[in-house]
């Protein structure tokens, strides 16, 4: 099986729609995380999640709007997520609210931020270690961050040279992705893989970020769709959105 993983939407249809428009060859779609929040089209994005029936997980703003009633409401990112609170439909909610915090698709783990906690940045060799201990799987799937990489170990631990310089623990080797390529996995080595973010990329290279996982033949292509980022200053315009929303998807960070 082929699979499209797309991470961190943030109610950014242009983005989305580019990536419908460029990927090719998939079978079906995983969704880690963080749907809504920051841009306008929290709507159109969940509707194509739903349309695809593709397999999700819970993101923070994902389960902040479920909330934002309890929640006391200060700064833009709240006061987006309370107006499209106001606005998504009752089909898009009830999905929202039947995501998992972590799911299972061919024995690969899905999550939005760490195995050890769905809510927390994996962003360090020393977190990624810890999880390559903890868990188990050989796949692990997760955003949050924004950046595309992968975080690769061998199936037994080693005493090599960690790129800290240190000689303890599990063999750990950070590969970025912000540029696209492809990540091939031996069958003694596991993966901690992040597509990268579709809606709002922060690892300084402009546009709508994805990737196509071959389960059978052990690979990750990472790629970086361009679209016109005009369409979002409209939308952001149109509904009186702040501007900063835009200068982050112009500078990809």
């Amino acid at each position: 099986m082929r699979y499209l993983i797309v991470s961190d939407l943030h109610g950014n249809w242009p983005a989305l729609e580019a990536v419908l428009k460029e990927a090719r060859g998939y079978d079906q779609v995983l969704f880690l995380g963080d749907a809504v929040g920051y841009y306008p089209d929290a709507n159109r994005v969940l509707d194509w999640l739903r349309s695809v029936n593709a397999t999700g997980v819970m993101g923070n703003h994902d389960i902040w709007l479920l909330e934002i009633k309890s929640m006391q409401v200060e700064g833009p990112v709240l006061e987006i997520l309370s107006w499209q609170a106001e606005r998504i439909s009752p089909e898009n909610r009830e999905y929202l609210s039947r995501l998992p915090w972590t799911a299972e698709v061919e024995g690969a783990l899905l999550v939005h931020g760490s195995p050890l906690d769905p809510l927390a940045y994996l962003e360090e060799i020393e977190q990624a270690r810890d999880v390559f201990e903890k868990v188990k799987h050989r796949w692990i799937f997760h955003g949050h961050t924004h950046l595309a990489g992968s975080y690769l170990t061998l199936e037994a631990s080693s005493g090599r040279a960690t790129t800290e310089g240190s000689t303890q623990g599990r063999w750990v080797r950070y590969n970025r992705y912000a540029h696209g390529g492809e990540l091939i996995v031996a069958p003694k080595a596991r993966a901690i893989v992040n597509p990268g973010s579709t809606g709002q990329p922060r690892d300084g290279v402009v546009g709508a970020a994805y990737a196509i996982w071959d389960s059978e033949e052990g690979t990750v292509e990472f790629y970086r769709a361009k679209y016109n980022l005009e369409h979002v200053l409209a939308r952001l315009h149109h509904e009186q959105f702040p501007m900063w929303l835009y200068e982050r998807l112009v500078l990809g960070k």
